[in-house]
């Protein structure tokens, strides 16, 4: 079977809401949905777990793999983050 390459797609922007913790106080969170026939085309450049970089140029959002100094920093922060709070180890007996 031969893949048609997606070249361009009409998608929607939506913003769920949820309640938040607070009374009276409501949780967005904005997303925009990337159909399948997009994303399982064989040119889509992203796959799932890729870390990527968005940013706003005028009036286009520019998507794109995140550059290797972020992820660098981001690993950096990770381990920085661990040495100040360590995650619990539910394997360790407690005392």
């Amino acid at each position: 079977m031969v893949r048609k390459l997606v070249k361009k797609i009409v998608t929607k922007f939506a913003v769920a809401k949820k309640a938040a913790r607070m009374e009276g106080m409501a949780y967005r969170s904005p997303r925009i949905y990337l159909p399948t026939k997009l994303t399982d085309d064989s040119s889509f450049p992203f796959k799932e777990g890729d870390v990527i970089a968005v940013r706003i140029d005028g009036r286009k959002l520019i998507v794109q793999r995140a550059p290797r100094a972020i992820l660098a920093q981001e690993r950096i922060t990770a381990k920085l983050e661990e040495a100040i709070i360590p995650r619990s180890n539910p394997r360790q007996s407690k005392a």
